[in-house]
């Protein structure tokens, strides 16, 4: 029961870091939507969800199952979970590039960076307060 309860807590971290990610990027593209125009935010807009929309599918994955349940189903779906994170991240990338005709690649870069820096530090210092 212990472990379902971590499980429960470690997965409710993960969603409230994404959440703020979430904020913070939709902030960036609204002051890069007044300061540089629409395809400077819709750029920002594209480099949050490239950070945000694989690592919520990797939570996803990685929570399905409590470490109660078995050890080696977790790390199973722990997996699938990071190999669906790349693949979504590098489709992203991959359909921006070369899908859009205008597109900002410095601020779409940047905030990919900005909110896959937020995530990182972001569980850790969740975890750290638990």
């Amino acid at each position: 029961m212990e472990k379902q309860q971590e499980n429960q807590r470690n997965k409710h971290a993960a969603y409230k870091v994404l959440c703020v990610i979430a904020v913070v990027v939709a902030a960036i593209a609204l002051v890069l939507l007044l300061v540089k125009g629409p395809v400077a935010a819709y750029s920002a807009l594209l480099g949050g969800i490239a950070c945000l929309l694989p690592n919520l599918l990797f939570a996803r994955f990685a929570f399905r199952h409590s470490a109660a349940n078995s050890a080696s189903l977790v790390m199973r779906w722990f997996y699938i979970g990071e190999a669906v994170k790349i693949i979504v991240t590098v489709m992203i990338f991959a359909l921006s590039l070369t899908r859009l005709e205008e597109l900002n690649l410095a601020a779409m870069m940047i905030t990919y960076v900005v909110a896959l820096v937020m995530n990182i530090h972001g569980l850790a210092l969740v975890m750290g307060r638990e």
